[in-house]
Protein backbone atom coordinates (compact mmCIF):
# COMPACT_ATOMS: atom_id res chain seq x y z
CA UNK A 1 0.00 0.00 0.00
CA UNK A 2 2.53 2.30 -0.91
CA UNK A 3 3.21 3.57 -4.31
CA UNK A 4 5.98 6.42 -5.57
CA UNK A 5 2.57 8.27 -7.17
CA UNK A 6 0.91 8.31 -3.50
CA UNK A 7 3.25 9.22 -0.99
CA UNK A 8 0.09 9.91 1.40
CA UNK A 9 -0.40 6.32 2.30
CA UNK A 10 3.86 5.99 3.71
CA UNK A 11 2.20 6.21 7.34
CA UNK A 12 0.52 2.63 6.93
CA UNK A 13 3.13 1.42 4.65
CA UNK A 14 6.31 2.95 5.68
CA UNK A 15 9.77 0.95 4.81
CA UNK A 16 11.44 -0.34 7.42
CA UNK A 17 15.32 0.01 7.22
CA UNK A 18 16.45 -3.92 5.91
CA UNK A 19 17.78 -5.56 8.44
CA UNK A 20 21.30 -6.93 8.81
CA UNK A 21 20.33 -10.08 6.46
CA UNK A 22 19.70 -7.96 3.83
CA UNK A 23 21.71 -7.65 0.85
CA UNK A 24 22.07 -6.09 -2.53
CA UNK A 25 20.40 -7.40 -5.06
CA UNK A 26 22.91 -10.01 -7.43
CA UNK A 27 23.71 -8.97 -11.11
CA UNK A 28 23.63 -12.75 -11.64
CA UNK A 29 20.15 -14.94 -11.50
CA UNK A 30 21.52 -17.96 -11.16
CA UNK A 31 22.94 -16.76 -7.35
CA UNK A 32 20.22 -16.82 -4.70
CA UNK A 33 19.39 -13.15 -3.55
CA UNK A 34 18.40 -14.58 -0.23
CA UNK A 35 20.35 -14.96 3.04
CA UNK A 36 19.82 -17.21 5.69
CA UNK A 37 18.10 -16.37 8.68
CA UNK A 38 17.32 -17.41 11.93
CA UNK A 39 13.57 -17.94 13.00
CA UNK A 40 11.31 -16.41 15.17
CA UNK A 41 7.73 -16.68 16.80
CA UNK A 42 7.45 -19.76 15.46
CA UNK A 43 8.31 -18.59 11.70
CA UNK A 44 10.98 -19.59 9.53
CA UNK A 45 12.14 -16.82 6.75
CA UNK A 46 13.47 -16.34 3.44
CA UNK A 47 15.59 -13.15 3.40
CA UNK A 48 17.21 -10.54 1.85
CA UNK A 49 13.82 -9.50 -0.13
CA UNK A 50 12.41 -5.95 -0.64
CA UNK A 51 9.09 -5.42 0.30
CA UNK A 52 7.26 -8.64 -1.77
CA UNK A 53 3.72 -7.30 -1.22
CA UNK A 54 2.25 -10.34 -3.15
CA UNK A 55 2.91 -13.91 -4.56
CA UNK A 56 1.60 -16.53 -6.34
CA UNK A 57 2.62 -20.49 -6.69
CA UNK A 58 3.19 -21.65 -10.41
CA UNK A 59 4.35 -24.97 -11.56
CA UNK A 60 2.12 -26.61 -8.81
CA UNK A 61 4.06 -24.74 -6.33
CA UNK A 62 7.74 -25.77 -6.84
CA UNK A 63 8.02 -21.24 -7.50
CA UNK A 64 6.40 -18.62 -6.15
CA UNK A 65 6.54 -15.52 -8.58
CA UNK A 66 6.76 -12.25 -5.96
CA UNK A 67 6.44 -8.77 -6.52
CA UNK A 68 8.75 -5.91 -4.53
CA UNK A 69 7.04 -3.26 -3.94
CA UNK A 70 9.45 -0.43 -4.09
CA UNK A 71 10.73 1.47 -6.67
CA UNK A 72 13.79 0.99 -8.44
CA UNK A 73 13.92 -2.42 -7.00
CA UNK A 74 14.52 -5.94 -8.46
CA UNK A 75 10.68 -5.84 -10.03
CA UNK A 76 10.10 -9.59 -9.61
CA UNK A 77 11.29 -12.44 -7.33
CA UNK A 78 10.86 -16.38 -8.01
CA UNK A 79 10.56 -18.31 -4.70
CA UNK A 80 12.15 -21.72 -4.29
CA UNK A 81 9.55 -23.65 -1.87
CA UNK A 82 11.95 -26.33 -1.65
CA UNK A 83 15.14 -25.26 -0.79
CA UNK A 84 13.87 -21.50 0.74
CA UNK A 85 15.84 -19.89 -1.15
CA UNK A 86 14.95 -16.66 -3.56
CA UNK A 87 16.51 -15.18 -6.67
CA UNK A 88 15.75 -11.73 -8.91
CA UNK A 89 14.17 -12.40 -12.09
CA UNK A 90 15.82 -11.03 -14.56
CA UNK A 91 13.60 -8.97 -17.04
CA UNK A 92 14.49 -7.43 -20.50
CA UNK A 93 11.96 -6.08 -23.17
CA UNK A 94 10.19 -7.85 -25.98
CA UNK A 95 11.58 -6.42 -29.23
CA UNK A 96 8.14 -6.59 -30.04
CA UNK A 97 5.34 -5.97 -27.64
CA UNK A 98 2.10 -8.16 -27.57
CA UNK A 99 -0.12 -6.58 -30.26
CA UNK A 100 -3.08 -6.89 -27.22
CA UNK A 101 -1.81 -3.76 -25.72
CA UNK A 102 -1.48 -1.36 -28.27
CA UNK A 103 -0.13 2.13 -27.44
CA UNK A 104 1.93 1.48 -24.19
CA UNK A 105 5.43 2.47 -24.42
CA UNK A 106 7.93 0.29 -22.12
CA UNK A 107 8.44 1.03 -18.33
CA UNK A 108 12.09 1.99 -17.24
CA UNK A 109 13.15 -1.10 -15.66
CA UNK A 110 15.36 0.03 -13.36
CA UNK A 111 12.26 1.95 -11.64
CA UNK A 112 9.72 -0.68 -11.18
CA UNK A 113 7.74 -1.05 -8.39
CA UNK A 114 5.37 -4.45 -8.24
CA UNK A 115 2.38 -4.61 -6.18
CA UNK A 116 -0.75 -6.65 -6.88
CA UNK A 117 0.29 -10.02 -8.49
CA UNK A 118 -1.92 -12.55 -10.97
CA UNK A 119 -0.38 -15.35 -13.38
CA UNK A 120 -2.08 -17.27 -16.09
CA UNK A 121 -0.07 -20.40 -16.89
CA UNK A 122 -1.21 -22.25 -20.09
CA UNK A 123 0.57 -24.88 -21.79
CA UNK A 124 3.80 -24.44 -19.67
CA UNK A 125 3.67 -20.54 -20.49
CA UNK A 126 3.38 -18.17 -17.57
CA UNK A 127 1.85 -15.13 -18.19
CA UNK A 128 2.48 -12.49 -14.79
CA UNK A 129 0.00 -9.25 -14.68
CA UNK A 130 1.33 -7.27 -12.19
CA UNK A 131 0.26 -3.61 -10.72
CA UNK A 132 2.69 -0.75 -10.92
CA UNK A 133 3.93 2.37 -9.54
CA UNK A 134 7.28 3.07 -10.93
CA UNK A 135 6.84 6.11 -12.68
CA UNK A 136 3.03 5.48 -13.71
CA UNK A 137 -0.02 3.84 -12.00
CA UNK A 138 -0.27 0.35 -14.80
CA UNK A 139 -0.91 -2.69 -15.14
CA UNK A 140 2.66 -4.69 -16.42
CA UNK A 141 2.41 -7.57 -18.03
CA UNK A 142 5.98 -10.38 -18.35
CA UNK A 143 6.15 -13.62 -19.76
CA UNK A 144 7.71 -16.09 -16.96
CA UNK A 145 10.24 -18.47 -17.83
CA UNK A 146 10.98 -19.68 -14.42
CA UNK A 147 13.65 -22.10 -15.64
CA UNK A 148 15.86 -19.53 -16.12
CA UNK A 149 14.57 -17.02 -13.74
CA UNK A 150 13.98 -14.82 -16.71
CA UNK A 151 10.97 -12.74 -17.97
CA UNK A 152 10.25 -10.45 -20.59
CA UNK A 153 8.25 -7.64 -20.18
CA UNK A 154 5.55 -7.61 -23.17
CA UNK A 155 2.96 -4.91 -22.86
CA UNK A 156 0.66 -3.11 -20.18
CA UNK A 157 -2.17 -0.68 -19.53
CA UNK A 158 -2.05 2.60 -18.01
CA UNK A 159 -4.70 3.04 -15.47
CA UNK A 160 -7.46 5.63 -15.50
CA UNK A 161 -6.30 9.04 -14.53
CA UNK A 162 -6.23 9.30 -10.96
CA UNK A 163 -6.65 6.16 -10.01
CA UNK A 164 -3.98 4.20 -7.33
CA UNK A 165 -3.67 0.27 -8.72
CA UNK A 166 -3.74 -2.23 -5.70
CA UNK A 167 -4.56 -5.66 -6.89
CA UNK A 168 -5.31 -7.38 -10.59
CA UNK A 169 -7.55 -10.52 -11.31
CA UNK A 170 -6.75 -12.06 -14.70
CA UNK A 171 -9.65 -13.16 -17.16
CA UNK A 172 -10.60 -14.91 -19.98
CA UNK A 173 -9.51 -13.49 -23.47
CA UNK A 174 -6.82 -11.65 -21.79
CA UNK A 175 -8.68 -9.59 -19.65
CA UNK A 176 -8.38 -8.74 -16.21
CA UNK A 177 -9.87 -6.81 -13.42
CA UNK A 178 -7.93 -4.12 -10.95
CA UNK A 179 -8.85 -2.27 -8.07
CA UNK A 180 -8.58 1.24 -7.12
CA UNK A 181 -6.84 1.94 -4.14
CA UNK A 182 -7.83 5.22 -3.75
CA UNK A 183 -7.56 8.79 -6.14
CA UNK A 184 -3.93 9.62 -6.41
CA UNK A 185 -4.84 13.47 -5.76
CA UNK A 186 -6.15 12.69 -2.04
CA UNK A 187 -3.35 13.81 -0.08
CA UNK A 188 -5.64 12.76 2.76
CA UNK A 189 -6.56 9.45 1.53
CA UNK A 190 -5.41 6.99 3.59
CA UNK A 191 -7.06 8.46 6.58
CA UNK A 192 -10.07 8.75 4.63
CA UNK A 193 -9.81 5.25 4.06
CA UNK A 194 -9.38 4.22 7.87
CA UNK A 195 -12.46 6.89 8.17
CA UNK A 196 -14.58 4.18 5.94
CA UNK A 197 -15.36 6.86 3.55
CA UNK A 198 -15.47 5.87 -0.16
CA UNK A 199 -12.25 6.08 -2.22
CA UNK A 200 -12.20 3.50 -4.84
CA UNK A 201 -13.59 1.01 -7.18
CA UNK A 202 -12.75 -2.29 -9.33
CA UNK A 203 -12.30 -1.55 -13.16
CA UNK A 204 -12.65 -4.55 -15.76
CA UNK A 205 -10.55 -4.07 -18.71
CA UNK A 206 -10.86 -6.03 -22.42
CA UNK A 207 -8.86 -5.65 -25.14
CA UNK A 208 -11.42 -4.37 -27.29
CA UNK A 209 -13.06 -1.91 -24.77
CA UNK A 210 -10.94 -1.05 -22.16
CA UNK A 211 -11.81 -0.34 -18.99
CA UNK A 212 -15.24 -0.10 -17.58
CA UNK A 213 -15.96 0.58 -14.01
CA UNK A 214 -17.51 -2.74 -12.55
CA UNK A 215 -20.93 -2.01 -10.96
CA UNK A 216 -21.67 -2.08 -6.74
CA UNK A 217 -17.33 -1.60 -5.92
CA UNK A 218 -17.05 1.39 -4.72
CA UNK A 219 -15.56 0.85 -1.67
CA UNK A 220 -13.11 2.03 0.82
CA UNK A 221 -9.70 1.25 0.03
CA UNK A 222 -10.74 -1.42 -2.71
CA UNK A 223 -7.48 -3.48 -2.43
CA UNK A 224 -7.40 -7.40 -2.81
CA UNK A 225 -8.96 -8.82 -5.06
CA UNK A 226 -9.98 -12.92 -7.15
CA UNK A 227 -12.16 -14.03 -9.75
CA UNK A 228 -13.98 -17.26 -9.59
CA UNK A 229 -12.97 -19.93 -11.61
CA UNK A 230 -15.90 -19.33 -13.60
CA UNK A 231 -15.03 -15.93 -13.89
CA UNK A 232 -18.75 -14.75 -13.07
CA UNK A 233 -17.81 -13.32 -9.32
CA UNK A 234 -15.41 -11.30 -7.80
CA UNK A 235 -14.27 -11.10 -4.05
CA UNK A 236 -12.99 -7.84 -3.18
CA UNK A 237 -11.29 -6.46 -0.21
CA UNK A 238 -12.81 -3.32 1.38
CA UNK A 239 -9.59 -2.16 3.63
CA UNK A 240 -11.15 0.62 5.44
CA UNK A 241 -14.82 -1.00 6.80
CA UNK A 242 -13.00 -4.26 7.19
CA UNK A 243 -15.11 -6.27 4.89
CA UNK A 244 -15.11 -8.63 1.65
CA UNK A 245 -17.72 -8.37 -0.61
CA UNK A 246 -18.67 -10.71 -3.55
CA UNK A 247 -19.79 -8.93 -6.65
CA UNK A 248 -21.10 -10.11 -10.29
CA UNK A 249 -18.68 -9.20 -12.55
CA UNK A 250 -21.53 -8.43 -15.02
CA UNK A 251 -22.88 -6.84 -11.96
CA UNK A 252 -26.67 -8.45 -12.57
CA UNK A 253 -26.45 -10.82 -9.12
CA UNK A 254 -26.77 -10.41 -5.50
CA UNK A 255 -24.07 -8.55 -3.72
CA UNK A 256 -22.80 -10.54 -0.19
CA UNK A 257 -20.88 -9.24 2.43
CA UNK A 258 -18.80 -10.21 5.30
CA UNK A 259 -17.40 -8.67 8.04
CA UNK A 260 -13.68 -9.19 10.00
CA UNK A 261 -11.94 -7.81 12.54
CA UNK A 262 -8.92 -6.63 10.79
CA UNK A 263 -7.76 -4.56 7.79
CA UNK A 264 -7.83 -7.03 4.86
CA UNK A 265 -5.31 -7.29 2.13
CA UNK A 266 -4.83 -10.06 -0.33
CA UNK A 267 -6.90 -12.68 -1.31
CA UNK A 268 -5.50 -16.11 -2.70
CA UNK A 269 -7.16 -19.65 -3.09
CA UNK A 270 -6.31 -22.30 -1.06
CA UNK A 271 -6.04 -25.72 -1.87
CA UNK A 272 -9.53 -27.12 -0.74
CA UNK A 273 -11.16 -24.20 -2.48
CA UNK A 274 -11.52 -21.70 -0.28
CA UNK A 275 -9.67 -18.25 -0.47
CA UNK A 276 -7.49 -16.86 2.39
CA UNK A 277 -7.41 -13.35 3.21
CA UNK A 278 -4.89 -11.69 4.63
CA UNK A 279 -4.68 -8.14 7.21
CA UNK A 280 -3.30 -6.25 9.32
CA UNK A 281 -4.98 -4.90 13.07
CA UNK A 282 -4.41 -1.20 12.21
CA UNK A 283 -5.67 1.08 14.31
CA UNK A 284 -4.30 4.26 14.26
CA UNK A 285 -4.95 7.06 10.96
CA UNK A 286 -1.20 6.82 10.59
CA UNK A 287 0.45 3.83 12.12
CA UNK A 288 4.10 3.28 12.23
CA UNK A 289 4.04 -0.55 12.65
CA UNK A 290 5.19 -3.36 12.47
CA UNK A 291 1.40 -4.47 13.29
CA UNK A 292 -0.46 -7.87 14.26
CA UNK A 293 -1.98 -9.62 11.50
CA UNK A 294 -4.38 -12.24 10.75
CA UNK A 295 -5.03 -15.25 8.05
CA UNK A 296 -9.29 -16.64 7.58
CA UNK A 297 -10.68 -19.02 5.41
CA UNK A 298 -13.38 -17.38 3.35
CA UNK A 299 -15.87 -19.40 1.91
CA UNK A 300 -16.53 -18.09 -1.70
CA UNK A 301 -20.16 -19.72 -1.76
CA UNK A 302 -21.80 -19.28 2.09
CA UNK A 303 -19.90 -16.20 2.29
CA UNK A 304 -18.47 -17.80 5.91
CA UNK A 305 -15.28 -17.17 7.30
CA UNK A 306 -13.29 -19.51 9.76
CA UNK A 307 -10.31 -18.48 11.53
CA UNK A 308 -6.80 -19.41 10.60
CA UNK A 309 -3.99 -17.76 12.73
CA UNK A 310 -3.39 -14.47 14.24
CA UNK A 311 0.36 -13.22 14.74
CA UNK A 312 1.99 -10.23 17.24
CA UNK A 313 3.82 -7.76 15.24
CA UNK A 314 7.55 -8.89 15.35
CA UNK A 315 10.89 -6.82 15.27
CA UNK A 316 11.59 -9.39 12.28
CA UNK A 317 8.33 -9.28 10.80
CA UNK A 318 4.74 -8.07 10.66
CA UNK A 319 1.96 -6.59 8.39
CA UNK A 320 1.44 -9.85 6.28
CA UNK A 321 -0.36 -8.99 3.01
CA UNK A 322 -0.78 -12.50 1.09
CA UNK A 323 -0.95 -16.03 2.46
CA UNK A 324 -1.00 -19.21 0.38
CA UNK A 325 -0.44 -22.69 0.76
CA UNK A 326 2.28 -24.96 -0.74
CA UNK A 327 1.74 -28.81 0.26
CA UNK A 328 1.62 -28.20 4.50
CA UNK A 329 3.18 -25.20 4.40
CA UNK A 330 1.92 -21.57 4.82
CA UNK A 331 4.03 -18.65 3.02
CA UNK A 332 3.46 -15.24 3.74
CA UNK A 333 4.19 -11.82 1.96
CA UNK A 334 4.33 -8.40 3.75
CA UNK A 335 4.52 -4.97 2.19
CA UNK A 336 7.55 -3.91 4.82
CA UNK A 337 10.84 -5.20 5.76
CA UNK A 338 13.31 -7.69 4.04
CA UNK A 339 11.84 -10.60 4.35
CA UNK A 340 8.64 -13.53 3.21
CA UNK A 341 7.90 -16.10 6.11
CA UNK A 342 6.66 -19.52 6.31
CA UNK A 343 5.27 -22.24 9.08
CA UNK A 344 3.42 -25.13 8.99
CA UNK A 345 -0.38 -25.48 7.83
CA UNK A 346 -1.70 -25.41 12.17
Amino acid sequence: MKTAAVALVLGACALTGLSPYARAQSARTDEPVSVPCPSAGGLGFVCGLTNVEDFLPIQGGRWLVGSSLKVGSVGLYLIDTAAKTARAVAISLASTPDPLYPGCIAPDLKGLSTHGLDVVEHRGSVTVYAVSHGGRESVEVFRLNPLQASATWIGCVLMPPGANGNAVAALRGGAFAVTKFLDTTDKQGFQHIMAGQVTGTVYRWTPRKGFSEVPHTRLSGDNGIAASPDGKWLYINAYGTRKIYRVSLSGQGPVSSVAVNFNPDNLRWAPDGTLFVTGQFITTPRPTGPDPWAVVKLDPTTMSVSPVLRQPALPEFGDATSTVQIGQTLWFGTFRGDRVAYRPVP
